[in-house]
């Protein structure tokens, strides 16, 4: 079969359990499915608004995996990628799309620059809203939200709402048209300035979203302004907070979901232009959710569903051997696999458990998780970095395909193919979840959840914990790392210890062959007293660290490099050595050493004595005993040249 890589869409999205971010999905899914191709989606979990600066530019690294040169096309949510104080995912993107300007990129519902802006077309809902009021409630003094100022979603519904009351026969004070920010934070300002007297109290007030007039309800009611006795709220989002609300919220469905498919109809358009764009179902107005906040009745079995999928129940069954439903969050809670996770002692332990968790995303085609390959040696300093290559740790499927969990075998691939598995021949176009790990800034990899393009679950809760989780333990693992390391490794020089010695030692007993010799060598810098009391221990440590280095370039790739403490060095190796090597390598390290100290130029000479010994037959003498014959010829070494031993 012919190996020609399906069309693929990027989305760009942050926080993708929220319904918007759902809609959205579940649009650009439909079309993808239709016209065959793969959805990449790369999702940060928390809005790039998070007051967590650390934790935001983190999550943000997800989209600098994304590589333009492997997607047919872009899309954008302004409204979940904006909203930072400098607005720093928006500016990258947008300088990486200059890059590619061939690349079709398109903004939902709000203008972004370089990129084809798809209208989101809420008017006959919006209207509807208006309507619902005036003729249902049969309300005439009625207050406007909306989002923030000269911001074109906020002014576009504003218009909409306006032209609608007064085609209704009726107007709005000027004090009733406000402006906020679509965050709660502009519902609790209107509810404190319509009790404190400094805005006349409306009879109703519609908001432009959800979370305004789920901020003003619970303010009104803090107050002592009953809803909707008092004043009618109405939102528009049909949010989960707003179905659970301890007043629930009437709202409308916004007609994100036809967006999503205009979005990808434009990019066809693009991308292949010879082939037809599919009609869309007729648009219809979105669905209305009566609540108690304007009076209605409420729809129980949408309040239940929306419930259900926040409920966190101490009790769960796990009687449920259902392996294609989504795990509610309860069961998370109740799995206790962050204790696993952190507990794990190894790496390939740490991996098992994660591998044993999995069924906790279901549904899922597979789940990869990916690191880079300095993970486990990075520390605070790091930043989100560039990694040429990455390896997949964990791998674990539900369509039959050879697992992956540990460190044995891990398979390389470059990370600007994003996955190898995208580049593979299947049958059917996927979905491909793709989310950053990482801790405290530090940028370790992703995970990839991948499901069939029939799927309509999205990313949810469950997910964005169980990643959480598996960032804490990830960072265990290097908090473990470095211990270990710091307990067999000298700090200064990043040479073994004499901890480290042995231990590295049993290791190359362990990997030796019959016939094979040891090799040992014993150095001790000359005059560090001297340098250290004319010069400072500064330039003392600097001789110290030059001598390590010199001697590991001079090492091979079989021997171990020892500091032994304070100015003595080590240098140990099992392998085909032969007696003229005592000389040889005495000769080459001295000579390294003298042309190094001469290229640095410092005010006083790194010179160090050395003794070598090879042992034919590594069995033939304890490890000690050996570095103590090196040891006397490193004296004698030092008698021979006159140079002293500074304690």
């Amino acid at each position: 079969m012919e190996n020609t890589r399906r069309k693929r869409i990027g989305l760009f999205v942050s926080f993708p359990e929220t319904v918007h971010v759902r809609r959205i999905t579940e649009g650009i899914r439909r079309r993808c499915e239709l016209y065959g191709y793969d959805m990449c989606v790369f999702a940060a979990s928390v809005h790039v608004a998070f007051p967590m600066d650390d934790y935001v530019h983190g999550e943000a690294s997800i989209y600098e995996l994304a590589n333009f040169d492997e997607l047919d096309g872009v899309i954008l949510d302004h409204a979940t990628l904006s909203g930072s104080t400098d607005e720093f995912v928006l500016k990258r993107i947008r300088e990486r799309l200059k890059e590619h300007p061939s690349l079709p990129a398109c903004s939902l519902e709000t203008p972004i620059e370089g990129t084809t802006f798809i209208e989101n077309d809420n008017e006959e809902t919006l209207r509807e809203l208006c309507h619902h009021v005036v003729n249902v409630h049969n309300k005439k003094k009625i207050c406007l939200l909306t989002g923030f100022k000269d911001n074109p979603v906020s002014e576009k519904r504003l218009s909409i709402f306006l032209d609608e009351i007064k085609k209704l026969g009726l107007s709005v004070l000027p004090e009733h048209i406000v402006y906020g920010d679509f965050w709660y934070s502009s519902g609790y300002k209107l509810a404190d300035e319509i009790a404190d007297g400094i805005i006349e109290s409306p009879e109703a007030v519609i908001c432009a979203s959800d979370c305004m007039a789920l901020g003003l309800i619970n303010r009104l009611a803090a107050r002592g302004i009953s809803v909707p006795e008092d004043i009618l709220v109405l939102g528009f989002d049909s949010s989960d907070e707003g179905a659970i609300n301890f007043l629930t919220l009437s709202s409308y469905d916004p007609n994100d979901i036809d967006m999503g498919q205009r979005a990808v109809d434009y990019i066809r358009t693009v991308i292949e232009p010879d082939e037809p764009v599919a009609p869309r179902e007729a648009k219809t107005i979105g669905q209305f959710h009566p609540g108690a906040s304007c009076g209605c009745e409420s729809d129980p079995f949408y309040i239940i569903k929306h419930v259900r999928s926040q409920l966190h129940t101490n009790a769960y069954s796990f009687a449920n051997e259902s392996d294609d439903e989504p795990v509610s969050v309860g069961a998370l809670m109740e799995t206790y696999v962050l204790e696993e996770f952190t507990a794990s002692k190894t790496v390939d332990e740490c991996m098992g458990n994660i591998f044993g968790s999995t069924n906790l995303l279901v549904p899922y085609s597979n789940i990869f998780l990916c690191l880079r390959e300095d993970w486990l040696d990075m520390t605070d300093s790091h930043s989100e970095g560039d990694s040429k290559y990455m390896r997949i740790y964990l791998k674990s499927s539900k369509v039959g395909e050879p697992p992956i969990c540990g460190t044995e075998g891990a398979p390389r691939f470059e990370t600007s193919k994003m996955l190898p598995k995208l580049d593979e021949n299947r049958e059917k176009p996927g979905i491909f979840y793709f989310s950053p790990l990482h801790f405290n800034g530090k940028v370790m990899g992703f995970t990839v959840l991948e499901r069939e393009i029939s799927e309509t679950y999205t990313l949810n809760i469950v997910n964005r914990n169980w990643l959480r989780y598996i960032n804490n333990a990830l960072e265990m693992m290097c908090s473990k790392h470095r211990l270990e390391a710091l307990s067999i490794m000298d700090e200064m020089t990043g040479a073994y210890n004499r901890r480290g010695m042995y231990q590295r030692y049993k290791e190359l007993l362990s990997q030796a062959s019959p016939g094979d010799s040891l090799f040992v060598s014993v150095i001790d810098m000359d005059g560090l007293k001297y340098i250290n009391d004319t010069f400072g221990h500064k330039e003392g440590d600097f001789g110290i660290k030059t001598i390590c280095n010199v001697l590991r370039e001079t090492s091979l790739e079989n021997e171990i490099c020892i500091r032994s403490g304070g100015d003595e060095f080590f240098l140990i190796g099992i392998g085909k050595y032969k007696k003229d090597d005592e000389s040889q390598r005495s000769l080459n390290f001295v000579e390294t050493l003298k042309k190094r100290s001469e290229e640095l130029q410092r005010s006083y000479n790194i010179s160090a004595s050395i003794g070598c010994v090879v042992f034919d037959d590594y069995n033939e003498v304890a490890l000690d005993n050996a570095l103590s014959e090196a040891d006397e010829r490193m004296y004698h070494y030092k008698f021979r040249n006159r140079r002293h031993r500074s304690v």
